[in-house]
């Protein structure tokens, strides 16, 4: 992972779950209808990159590290939500279309630092989608700044009327949460997120039984 010395974290995933509008970590996104990488051909140059600035697939975690049956997924894009994929399981994302929704639905936002870089990366186990997103900023106090303000909104999240959110594990640089939603296809989450350096990741999997925490936290370390 580079300079990662960690591997993931989640995201308190908005309208999706990953709530990034125009990002494929909305659980509305239909996993089980998209090509799977071996079914995907030439790719048009006006697709989006496959790559952000220095980063690349090889940088989020590969689907073994989130457990037992996770693949790789490629995500065609969304007209509705006005996104399209780059062919290939990462796909670069426009940085302030992911602070836009990375807040959970029922949570208050606040305001965030905008990164560089922004690259996602979908995974599937069966139907349940999961999604990672690595994100690098201009210096290392932008990205901690990133990190404790979304942290924050997790925390203050919690009781909120509309989602159940549970803090599962909380260090300095990491935080791992479950959420239920009232709303979406998938109203279970275990998510996460990590920050190293000028990074911050997250992480997030559709999980009913909640059995991905533990791996999740593993991958996380």
């Amino acid at each position: 992972m580079g300079d990662l010395v960690w591997r993931a974290a989640v995201l308190a995933l908005g309208t999706l779950g990953f709530g990034l509008a125009g990002c494929s970590l909305d659980p509305r996104v239909d996993s089980s209808s998209a090509p799977q990488p071996a079914e995907v051909g030439a790719v048009s140059a006006d697709l989006p990159s496959s790559r952000s600035g220095g980063l690349g697939q090889e940088h989020l975690p590969e689907p073994n590290e989130l457990g037992r049956g996770w693949e790789y997924r490629v995500d065609r894009g969304n007209a509705e939500d006005g996104y399209r994929g780059s062919g290939e399981p990462a796909t670069a994302r426009e940085p302030n279309s992911v602070l836009a929704a990375i807040t959970p639905l029922g949570c208050r936002p606040a305001p965030l630092p905008q990164p560089r870089s922004a690259l996602e990366v979908t995974y599937a186990r069966g139907e349940l989608p999961g999604v990672g997103l690595l994100l690098r900023f201009d210096d290392e106090s932008s990205a901690r700044r990133f990190f404790s303000t979304h942290a924050q909104v997790l925390e203050r999240c919690v009781g909120s009327r509309h989602i159940a959110l549970r803090v599962e594990e909380r260090r300095e640089s990491l935080i791992v949460t479950t959420r239920t939603e009232e709303l979406g296809r998938t109203p279970a989450w275990t998510e996460g997120m990590g920050q190293s350096g000028t990074d911050v990741m997250l992480v997030a999997v559709a999980d009913p039984s909640k059995r991905s925490v533990r791996t999740v936290v593993t991958a996380l370390t």
